[in-house]
This record gives structure tokens, C-alpha cells and sequence, in this order.
């Protein structure tokens, strides 16, 4: 399968950008983009469409060989995230981009907030106060 000029350049636009919620709150950044088929009509060359943002645990180890997918899953198991999985928003819920990707939905919605969550319990709130 061949991705459009269009896919490509959205991608380099978007991928690894900075995620602000719609609070205005840093939520990750953006690791991949999620990419479907469109059916266009015959004879013409269908073009990916985007439909979701990918980000969150382990979605850039998906691209590694296994040993190092499980090394990841491990090392955000031993900081207390039992589900390692990378969270997906859809393409709709993407407000604007400028320099970061704003989105029009809360953090806590898509999930991304559960690494922030899981070192502060586990780390954060276990160190000794100063």
C-alpha cells in the first residue's frame, strides 16, 4: 500500500507533537497516527484517511522487536500500570494544530493521564517529604 503526499505530510505535521487537553493541559504527545482506507470511486487511487491519534504506553515499542516490547511492558509494570496499552483518540476530537495538537476532550478521557497516575502512586507519593 502506497500512503498519499497528503498522509505523509500530516504525519510529519502532527507526529511527536505535544498534546494539550481542552483545558489547556499537558496530555503526552502524539506517537503515531492511525491510518484507514477510504473506498473512493473506481479507477481513482484510494487514499488513507486518518482516523485516530495514537499515543500513551507502549505505542512507539509496537515498531521494536519483541524482547524490547516486552522489556517496555515490564518497565511500566514495575511502576504500577497493569495495562500497558497506548490510548487512541479519534481524529474528531482534534480541535487545532499549531505547535502542539490542541484536543476538545479532558486528558481522564482518553486515558493518557494513567502513567502520570501510576509514578505518582507508586513513586511520588511513596518518597520522603522535604
Amino acid at each position: 500500500m502506497r500512503v498519499s503526499d497528503e498522509a505523509m505530510n500530516l504525519g510529519m505535521q502532527v507526529v511527536d507533537r505535544g498534546l494539550l487537553d481542552r483545558d489547556g493541559r499537558h496530555a503526552g504527545k502524539v506517537d503515531d497516527l492511525i491510518l484507514e482506507l477510504r473506498d473512493d470511486p473506481p479507477g481513482e487511487c484510494p487514499g488513507p484517511e486518518v482516523v485516530a491519534l495514537l499515543s500513551g504506553p507502549t505505542a512507539m515499542s509496537q515498531n521494536m522487536s519483541r524482547p524490547m516490547q516486552w522489556l517496555v511492558r515490564l518497565i511500566y509494570r514495575l511502576i504500577g500500570l497493569r495495562d500497558p496499552r497506548p490510548s487512541e483518540v479519534p481524529w474528531s476530537s482534534v480541535a487545532s494544530i499549531d505547535v502542539v495538537v490542541h484536543l476538545a476532550v479532558d486528558r481522564r478521557e482518553t486515558g493518557w493521564s494513567a502513567v502520570g497516575d501510576a509514578v505518582n502512586r507508586r513513586i511520588i507519593a511513596r518518597s520522603p517529604r522535604t
